[in-house]
């Protein structure tokens, strides 16, 4: 067995230096652990900038100048929003839940459509003063395509069946009966795939189009849920 000659010279480093490093050397590992954590979680998605609530986004869409959260905001939220000052835009995607209408808990699945399974609301609100609403198309198209009769449909509203009774997928036009320009509408799609999904498509002032969609369980609430996605609305208003 060999012993060594004389001890390790020291490495002239001060206490102070030594325990500020170990210290720095602590905080990257945090960090670290942190990134993954969120990772892990689904709260750091490569296609959004990783910002705490209450932070808002001011956009401004048409004549209208909204105050969005950012959780809220569905996709990307770009770089220049955590800028002051309002942002121009053409459109714009919120995801809420229902009935709190709060912002809906973020997922790595598709945004594009709520999950069947979920009390999730898509709404897309798009900046144009022109062009025919579903509700519109209803005597001219849709009745002339339906395939049967009316059928009655949840809380009121009439049923037009538009796809064949051996189509893989289930296409409808459920409406309110009212001589009102603006009665309810929607379209209701299921699937395998998708499950049973509805789109709802409205105006809201003089040159903003909402389209929102939801599962078709909520038609028994399709009064409610025209007010509450409307409130929001208001409610985001600046």
């Amino acid at each position: 067995m060999m012993f060594p000659v004389e001890l390790p010279s020291a490495s002239g480093m001060r206490p102070l230096h030594f325990t500020i490093l170990t210290v720095g050397i602590a905080i990257l590992a945090l960090l670290y652990l942190t990134y993954i954590g969120a990772r892990w979680s689904g709260y750091w998605q490569s296609d959004r900038i990783w910002l705490e609530a209450p932070f808002k986004q001011s956009i401004q869409i048409g004549d209208k100048m909204f105050v969005v959260p950012v959780e809220m905001l569905v996709g990307s939220v770009p770089a220049y929003s955590i800028l002051p000052g309002p942002h121009r835009e053409d459109t714009f995607s919120l995801k809420v839940s229902w009935p709190e209408m709060k912002p809906a808990r973020r997922s790595t699945n598709q945004p594009s459509r709520p999950a069947a399974d979920t009390n999730t609301i898509l709404i897309n609100v798009v900046a144009s003063s022109e062009g025919e609403t579903m509700r519109d198309r209803l005597a001219p198209v849709y009745r002339r395509l339906a395939r049967g009769p009316e059928l009655e449909g949840p809380a009121g509203l009439k049923i037009l069946t538009l796809s064949s009774a051996v189509s893989l997928e289930r296409d409808e036009i459920v409406f309110e009966e009212t001589s009102r320009g603006s009665g309810f509408i929607a379209r209701c799609r299921q699937s395998r795939e998708t499950g049973s999904q509805c789109s709802r498509e409205m105006r809201f002032g003089d040159n903003l189009t909402v389209t929102y969609s939801f599962h078709r369980k909520f038609l028994t609430n399709w009064g409610r849920l025209d007010r509450k996605v409307s409130q929001l609305l208001n409610s985001l208003r600046s």
